[in-house]
């Protein structure tokens, strides 16, 4: 039986877990012990960026000036490596920690997220290069209100519900923290597919066939046709489509909305599949949470990890309010073949 059909639809279950033998597969556990993933930023590199950022500001430009964009950052390539070697290879997460926002500034640090976005592959600007995560006070049940506008946990998700955008890499960068909350949890869709194969096949064979996803659209004028909607439809777990790999496509909010909107709700077969899917991917011993820090960056393949954000309660001062920038980069970022670099720590720059 053929592994795919057009589009990267899987047929056969079994098959999948054989070709991603080499992708990134853990339980929580397995992360904890894995400790290559979390990566200090070297003072060569840190001291290189703060340079660069100098040298921008006193000629009146910004880290997103074409000027920035056309600098090179001696040996930020490697860094850049490492961090594709881990997203593809062993955990298809990183974090990045040593910048300190407080001492070295705001600025400093959107110019180093944006060029280690250069490096890695070719940013996205559906929303801007860096878009700005805060509580704007906004109801994510109101039309195009993004969750990422408001304190509310979204569950579990990967980036982007539109069927012809997929971001390769999701980065975080964290400026502030809550009072209280909006503590990161990661799960390794690849592990819960197999969880699901193993018990549930039936269950991985409807997340496997498409639903619907309704989408943000800014400054949307009409109504969008049925057509449309119904264009927005794609499987929860696809292979190879995007990418040499499994890909995990998801948010119940917006699968709900979508089928809502399209005036086709789902299925009793279809909110089974979905509940049991979240049953899986919230197992305690399938998911890690950790708390950013001021400075640390956060990088995920955005195909095989799903990320959440819990609930929070921010700050009354504005200036303290939780606050983390976003960035996005293509698909070619992880077409590299990523060879183990001969250095996991950066040590030697």
């Amino acid at each position: 039986m053929p592994l795919l059909t057009r589009r990267g639809h899987i047929e056969d279950l079994s098959s999948v877990m054989i070709k991603a033998k080499s992708q990134p597969n853990w339980t929580r556990s397995g992360l904890e012990a894995t400790p290559h993933w979390k990566i200090t930023l070297p003072d060569s590199l840190l001291s290189s960026v703060l340079v660069l950022n100098h040298w921008l500001e006193a000629r009146g430009y910004t880290w997103q000036s074409p000027e920035a964009k056309g600098m090179k950052i001696k040996n930020l390539d490697l860094l850049a490596n490492l961090i594709r070697y881990h997203l593809i290879r062993t955990t298809g997460v990183v974090l990045l920690s040593g910048f300190n926002v407080a001492e070295y500034g705001e600025s400093a640090g959107r110019l180093l997220l944006s060029q280690l976005g250069y490096a890695l592959g070719t940013v996205l600007d559906k929303r801007g290069l860096l878009y700005d995560v805060c509580d704007r006070g906004l109801d994510h049940r109101q039309d195009n209100v993004l969750f990422s506008s408001t304190c509310t946990s979204p569950g579990f998700h990967t980036d982007s519900t539109d069927a012809d955008l997929m971001p390769g890499i999701v980065a975080l960068f964290c400026l502030c923290t809550a009072q209280s909350g909006g503590h990161n949890r990661l799960v390794n869709t690849l592990a819960t597919y197999q969880h699901l194969l193993r018990t549930q096949p039936h269950v991985l064979r409807r997340l496997c066939q498409p639903y619907i996803r309704d989408k943000i659209v800014v400054n949307e004028v009409g109504t969008r046709s049925h057509q449309e909607r119904l264009r927005n439809s794609f499987p929860v777990f696809e292979w190879g489509r995007w990418y040499p790999g499994l890909t995990c496509r998801y948010m119940r909010y917006w699968i709900e909305a979508g089928h809502t909107k399209a005036d086709m709700p789902l299925t009793d077969i279809d909110q089974l599949a979905l509940d049991q899917f979240e049953a899986v991917i919230n197992r305690k011993d399938l998911t890690y949470e950790l708390k950013l820090e001021p400075g640390d960056m956060l990088f995920l393949n955005n195909h095989l990890i799903a990320h959440d954000r819990t609930e929070y309660v921010d700050w009354e001062e504005p200036e303290r309010k939780r606050h983390l920038v976003r960035m996005w980069v293509g698909n070619d970022a992880l077409h590299n073949q990523a060879p183990k670099p001969d250095h996991l720590q950066l040590n030697h720059i």
